[in-house]
């Protein structure tokens, strides 16, 4: 069974700290209390070790625009150039600049990425609003999937949580039915919310870069049965901790496996599934012809 990773950063932490040296962390971040055991994780060894432990064949890294959790275009390239059979990248770009879509254009044709990793509240800005559609128009041009962060953030006062509300997300996916979107973290604490969004647009995936705590509460054998088996996208948030552990790839790979589910909707999970994110559906699905099914009602009705 092929095992991929679709939720992944490594974080450039000196040069974060060169760019965003004067931000005030406030106090209570829960992410922040585990650091010195997050730190580690971020050489690309220790990443790849993981990887080996948890019999994960590949991974997605994410660049990220934003003063927290930074991570360049450039410095994802050259991880997924030192081992490209077992990483890929997707862009980041800051959304308040109106060179965006340039820069993601570059990004891709240049740099060989394969998607773009957008996060609302890190970058300020809501993304249903009109002005960042060309990043959108963009994405649909270039055919890559775009990721947005949904649900809780743990960064306090830095961000706001209205930003990661997942209703957000339905403009899009209306506004641009070809742009395959992909939610982050089950959409936690707004799974239901994720869940409506994902169920409703054939466009939009979501991926379980949950608390592994919380994912056999949230994925249940019916919420997979009602979204769709062909919805769901393995992923960890590597390096995150969760609660007072440390993040090991090993242990969302088993707590997964353990589910009470079919070991093909396991396997589309695991590695399947990303392949349509990235790719698209082998035959794109057919629209209802509203005026064939009145043919076909008069017709059953006549007989």
């Amino acid at each position: 069974m092929e095992i991929i990773n679709a939720h992944v950063h490594m974080i450039e932490m000196q040069k974060m700290v060169q760019m965003h040296g004067d931000i005030s962390l406030p106090p209570g971040i829960a992410v922040l209390e585990h650091i010195q055991d997050t730190l580690p994780l971020l050489s690309p060894q220790t990443l790849l070790a993981q990887m080996d432990e948890a019999g994960i064949d590949k991974s997605i890294l994410y660049a990220v625009q934003a003063p927290i959790v930074y991570a360049s275009n450039e410095y994802v390239c050259s991880l997924v150039s030192e081992h490209p059979d077992r990483l890929l990248g997707f862009a980041s770009v800051n959304p308040h600049d109106p060179q965006a879509p340039a820069v993601l254009e570059t990004a891709v044709k240049e740099m060989g990425l394969k998607g773009l990793k957008l996060h609302p509240p890190l970058q300020n800005f809501y993304p249903d609003d009109k002005a960042v559609f060309p990043i959108y128009e963009k994405a649909v041009e270039l055919d890559i999937p775009v990721v947005f962060h949904v649900g809780t953030t743990p960064f306090g006062s830095m961000c706001r949580l209205d930003q990661a509300n997942p209703l957000l997300i339905d403009a899009i996916a209306v506004a641009f039915p070809s742009l395959r979107i992909l939610l982050t973290h089950l959409g936690t604490l707004w799974h239901n919310e994720s869940f409506m969004v994902v169920e409703k647009n054939p466009n939009v995936f979501i991926d379980t870069a949950a608390y592994i705590t919380e994912i056999p509460q949230i994925l249940t054998s019916d919420i997979v049965r009602r979204i769709g088996p062909d919805k769901i996208i393995f992923g960890t948030d590597y390096p995150m901790p969760y609660g007072s552990h440390g993040h090991r790839m090993k242990d969302f790979v088993d707590c997964i496996k353990s589910l009470p589910l079919q070991d093909d909707v396991i396997k589309a999970i695991m590695g399947q599934n990303i392949n349509r994110l990235l790719h698209g559906p082998d035959s794109p699905a057919q629209g209802v012809s509203l005026k064939m099914l009145m043919a076909q009602m008069q017709e059953m009705l006549g007989k």
